[in-house]
């Protein structure tokens, strides 16, 4: 691999260079929110005009989102980086790999849970003042999720944020399932090796039941869930789902005059394996 002048960070990218490629990994809705953090904060992280104490507060929650946002999508690619590398790295021999993998499927469900969490504060870009001060004050998606259901706040969220939230309501589902089960009712990831793939199931009673507490989302009657298949299915579900709040944040706020719309990507060292993973590994 050669040297990069970025180890690690989000870089502001132009036409062509806005691709999901090798180096880079672009994103509709980081790109969004970046562009209305700069039209907000100047590149010390200051506010450039003096807002209410309502904006001020929220305005800084969702600059702080933004850094959690970006640090996730780094950790992704990073963590995924490392399972690859755990994966074909024969010294370390199956049994002690499979601890090592199961640990980092652990931070990969955590870091696409925390993704989602950080949509709850992106959506306030596109509230209008009245909009903003009904939010729910809970910093919750599924709060939000719950909020929006109910007809008595029809007018207190855009019409496409509501839409948006009854889409993505059963894959946050799934995701928080994954989440849960593993790290606050400490279930076990299982591993198994066959034919050249691993296979991976968290049991819901004992370690050996047939049974799989994960999510059935490849749709397959098998018990044992293809990891990569698995992972794969996982990434750009939630990947579709990031990039669908770009779109409709964009859309929301692009005809306010002082919004400056630019392109934005990350990279890092992990990020070439990561994007041919997500744009090539084909499954069923």
């Amino acid at each position: 691999m050669s040297e990069r002048v970025i180890i690690k960070g989000t870089i502001l990218t132009y036409g062509e260079k806005f691709i999901v490629g090798e180096d880079v990994f672009s994103s509709i809705l980081l790109s969004v929110v970046n562009s209305w953090y700069y039209t907000k904060f100047d590149f010390s992280g200051n506010k450039k005009y003096d807002y209410s104490e309502l904006e001020s507060r929220e305005y800084g929650k969702i600059k702080f989102a933004l850094y959690g946002f970006t640090e996730d999508l780094h950790n992704l690619s990073i963590n995924f980086g490392l399972l690859n590398e755990i994966r074909e790295n024969e010294k370390i021999g199956k049994l002690k790999g499979n601890l090592y993998l199961s640990l980092i499927l652990e931070n990969l469900f955590t870091n696409i849970r925390s993704i989602y969490d950080f949509f709850y504060h992106f959506i306030k870009i596109c509230l209008n003042p009245s909009q903003l001060r009904q939010f729910p004050e809970k910093d919750s998606l599924n709060k939000l999720i719950t909020f929006s259901e109910n007809p008595n706040n029809k007018e207190k969220l855009p019409e496409s944020i509501i839409w948006y939230l009854s889409h993505i309501k059963t894959d946050l589902e799934n995701i928080r399932k994954i989440r849960d089960s593993i790290i606050h009712k400490g279930k076990e990831i299982f591993l198994t090796r066959k034919s050249g793939k691993i296979l991976m199931r968290v049991p819901i009673s004992e370690k050996y039941s047939n049974d799989n507490l994960l999510p059935n989302i490849l749709n397959t009657e098998e018990i044992d869930y293809e990891m990569e298949a698995y992972l794969s299915k996982l990434f750009k579900t939630t990947f579709t789902n990031l990039e669908t709040l770009g779109v409709i944040i964009y859309n929301e706020i692009n005809k306010n005059e002082d919004f400056k719309f630019d392109l934005y990507s990350i990279s890092n060292y992990c990020i070439d394996d990561f994007n041919l993973f997500l744009l090539t590994k084909k499954f069923g």
